[in-house]
């Protein structure tokens, strides 16, 4: 298929509460780069009221005092923004918030053309119209020759950037940046948009009206996301509660933009796709063809007409960029496929009337497509230069590249994956020539795969209901923590056809088992087409997204990348993934009866799961989850109990969530002891049987009447001896309680613990010194050696091979691999064998 690499790590956290998180789950953020319980609590429990103490920032206190004179003593005060949606917002956020206190405030964004940053024009423009003190927001540390212009105008300058110091501090009255190495609290991750909030939240605190600054906090998220900085810590933080207040802005503008674009916006679950793709472009496209005033002015009106007026403009700009790039990408494949181009290690398509404001997206979308380092230039006649956009692949640092022959440039930076850089035309071949030469000595042939990152793979059967809400727990979704990648082996597909205008996407119905998911979508892959055909068997890698239609959820499959199925089906890693499906599993059915109050339950039969009020049938589970319980059931013995957790009364239908876990009550209608026994094992561990020293303490317990006194490893079934002696001595009306003391567990039934009275002690070793006098115990000391036919294994290596046994098979083949050990036969196994022999 296509030339990629795929990454899987495979593993998962380990410290003593992961037991409670599901293994898919697990591994995900073990991927992220969590490790420990308490990194992994702050993660899933984080707010606002976790965000940084803002004069941890050097410079934040200076700032918030000048500001605060300058309000008192009528200054005026401008923001000076970028053309980009992280200066727009930020401009937005700092005018809106310095307004709302009796700040005389304006703004001045630079066009395009007037390039990135403080100019001095723009200065003097600012220092004619009666400013007297600017902040900056995603702009100016660089500035040091301009801040000194302003200086000399008499301008008092506020600098708050994110980007790298790679010099000297600007002269200016304060230097706001998450990159200060004398900051108190270093996060380098902050937009422009979070450093601006940093300084506001300073001054509002100041001013003893914090919890007024979090409003803004749907600004600074939508900001945040577009400029695609790390959704970790703080922007995790900020983007999470942003995201709740788009359903119903408080700004006027921006809420009749979200009910313009969004269906139902109060009923939606925004999320970072909805700005990164939808919101934010259109913020974008005014500062790529035109003015980025407007947008600016869309977010601080509050003017219905004015606002109505603004967003068909931008809308409408936004249209236009999308049919000129699309024009301007398609010019550019052409030139790509047509010449000698596309046999170089560096695409470099440079063109008349490529529009600068969007050659950056054009050269991400070729990067895409060919998974070359790509750079798309304007060419400007009559200004003899070119203007150019680079994109570049994970193993090919496109800066140092074109610091490799800095003498040819009249300007250019960036960094790793994106830089940009001005040339006069008639060095351009030479360019080209060089910047290929360095390509081809510092890009190996691993570079030139694309790497697919894998975080779990997955069985079909968990795609549903209860996997996508402990997802959503991750959320947001941005650089740093992307949305997660899962793995499925040895798929069919049926139904595979092109679809799109352009017939540029693959869509197909995905199967595994009896398990099918409908119209998985695999886009711009139409180059794949013909190879896919040819292929029955695949591995694919994909992401997942729940969707609402009518009422009732659905679960999309969005295609990575596909390869040809090399392997066999390995069983027990399917075993594996089914037997550590976490309990409680959260689902929902759909009924149009109101059943408020209603005690219902889940009947199983043979090849099927219906959920019941009493002996009437009123609802059904979705497929996957049916078949996960079912297989469950029949692999693993397990019984359910259901439980109501919500009713939401819909249009079409009422919405019944659920929890259902596995049934933790033992009943029994036994009346004979033997019976009860049966059942008891039954419900504990099925029909595997009670191992040798199981069957050894229970007997002298229970037939020979007398108190235990265990010698025993762990791993061994203690839990099963404990619970096997409590259940039974419930049905004889006595409750057992369990003491652990001393690396030692003591079970006993009378009011008060006391030693002597225990039914069963249980430890890992018997001293004489023991305070216990243990006349009247029976010690029983576990000597158990593992057969000379079990050959002990790690669980990868257990994967390898076929005569197996593993706790994580179903109970048929369980018991039939034990048979084996008791025969002879040569059996592989890990450690956990021992519970059994």
């Amino acid at each position: 298929m296509r030339n990629t690499r795929w990454q899987y790590q495979n593993k998962k956290l380990t410290f003593n509460g992961c037991n409670e998180i599901d293994e898919e789950i697990s591994k995900i953020l073990y991927n992220r780069g969590y490790r420990d319980e308490e990194e992994i609590i702050s993660f899933f429990n984080d707010s606002i009221l976790d965000l940084m103490n803002p004069n941890d920032f050097s410079d934040v206190d200076k700032a918030v005092k000048k500001i605060i004179e300058g309000i008192d003593n009528s200054k005026s005060i401008w923001i000076y923004g970028d053309y980009d949606v992280d200066g727009i917002t930020s401009t937005a956020l700092c005018y809106l918030a310095l307004k709302e206190i009796g700040a005389d405030v304006n703004y001045y964004i630079p066009l395009r053309d007037e390039g990135y940053g403080l100019n001095n024009d723009a200065l003097k423009h600012i220092r004619d119209n009666g400013g007297d003190i600017v902040i900056t927001v995603d702009c100016g540390v660089s500035s040091i020759g301009e801040v000194e212009y302003a200086n000399s105008l008499g301008l008092e300058i506020i600098i708050t950037d994110h980007h790298d110091i790679n010099n000297e501090l600007p002269p200016a009255y304060a230097v706001i940046n998450p990159k200060r190495e004398d900051n108190n609290y270093i996060y380098p991750y902050l937009a422009g948009v979070g450093t601006a909030f940093i300084l506001l939240k300073a001054l509002y605190n100041k001013l003893e009206i914090e919890n007024q600054i979090y409003k803004y906090l749907d600004i600074v998220a939508i900001g945040t996301v577009a400029d695609i900085v790390q959704l970790k810590g703080e922007n995790r933080i900020i983007v999470k509660e942003g995201l709740e207040l788009l359903k119903n802005s408080r700004w006027l503008g921006l809420n009749m933009l979200i009910k313009k674009i969004f269906d139902e916006p109060k009923e939606r679950k925004f999320d970072t796709y909805d700005i990164g793709f939808v919101i934010a472009p259109i913020f974008n496209a005014a500062g790529r063809l035109e003015d980025a005033k407007k947008a600016v002015q869309l977010l601080i009106s509050d003017n219905h007409v004015e606002c109505t007026n603004l967003i068909a403009e931008l809308i409408h700009q936004n249209i236009e960029r999308k049919e000129l790039q699309e024009e301007i990408f398609e010019k550019a494949v052409e030139e790509i496929e047509t010449t000698d181009i596309k046999e170089n290690p560096i695409l470099i398509v440079a063109k008349k009337g490529f529009h600068h404001g969007v050659i950056g997206i054009v050269a991400s979308k070729i990067l895409e497509r060919y998974y070359k380092p790509t750079i798309i230039m304007e060419i400007k006649e009559s200004e003899g230069v070119a203007t150019a956009s680079c994109r570049s692949i994970e193993g090919f640092n496109i800066i140092e590249g074109l610091s490799s022959c800095r003498e040819l440039f009249v300007k250019y930076g960036g960094h790793s994956g994106a830089a940009g850089f001005t040339i006069e035309l008639d060095r351009l071949e030479e360019f080209k020539k060089r910047i290929n030469n360095y390509a081809l000595e510092n890009i190996s042939d691993e570079d030139k795969k694309r790497i697919v990152k894998i975080d779990s793979e997955l069985s079909l059967l968990k795609v549903g209901y209860d996997l996508m809400d402990k997802l959503s727990r991750l959320e947001p979704y941005g650089a740093g923590n992307p949305t997660p990648n899962f793995l499925l082996r040895n798929c069919r597909y049926d139904n595979l056809r092109l679809i799109g205008k352009e017939q540029n996407h693959i869509m197909f119905d995905l199967k595994k088992g009896d398990e099918t998911i409908k119209n998985c979508v695999w886009f711009n892959s139409e180059d794949i087409f013909t190879k896919l055909v040819e292929t029955p068997e695949i591995d694919l890698v994909f992401k997942l997204k729940q969707e609402v239609f009518k009422d009732r959820y659905y679960y999309k499959i969005f295609v990575e990348d596909i390869k040809k199925s090399e392997k066999a089906q390995n069983r027990l890693a399917e075993y594996n993934r089914l037997y550590n499906t976490h309990f409680p599993l959260k689902s929902l059915f759909y009924t149009r009866r109101d059943i408020e109050g209603k005690e219902l339950a889940l009947n199983i039969e043979k090849d099927n799961i219906t959920v019941m009020f009493g002996r009437t049938e009123i609802g059904y589970l979705d497929i996957n989850t049916k078949n996960l319980l079912l297989k469950l059931n029949q692999y693993y013995g397990y019984n359910y109990s259901l439980k109501v957790t919500d009713i939401i009364k819909r249009d079409e239908n009422y919405n019944v969530h659920i929890e259902i876990d596995l049934k933790r009550d033992f009943k029994t209608h036994s009346l004979t002891d033997g019976a009860i026994f049966r059942d008891i094992k039954d419900y504990l561990i099925g029909d595997s049987g009670y191992n040798t020293i199981q069957q050894k303490v229970l007997k002298t317990i229970f037939k020979d009447k007398k108190q235990v006194y265990l010698k025993i490893e762990r791993g061994r079934g203690i839990e099963t001896i404990i619970e096997t002696v409590k259940l039974y001595l419930k049905q004889k009306d006595i409750e057992l309680k369990k003491v652990e003391r001393d690396e030692k567990i003591y079970l006993y039934a009378e009011e008060n613990f006391n030693e002597r009275d225990c039914i069963l002690i249980i430890g890992t070793d018997i001293e004489k010194k023991d305070n216990l006098k243990i006349d009247g115990y029976v010690i029983i000391e576990d000597n158990y050696i593992i057969p000379k036919n079990i050959v002990i294994v790690s669980e990868e290596r257990l994967m390898e091979k076929n005569n197996i046994f593993s706790l994580k098979l179903p109970i048929a083949e369980r018991i039939k691999a034990i048979n084996e050990i008791k025969n002879g036969n040569k059996i592989y196994a890990t450690d956990e064998v021992k519970i059994v022999i």
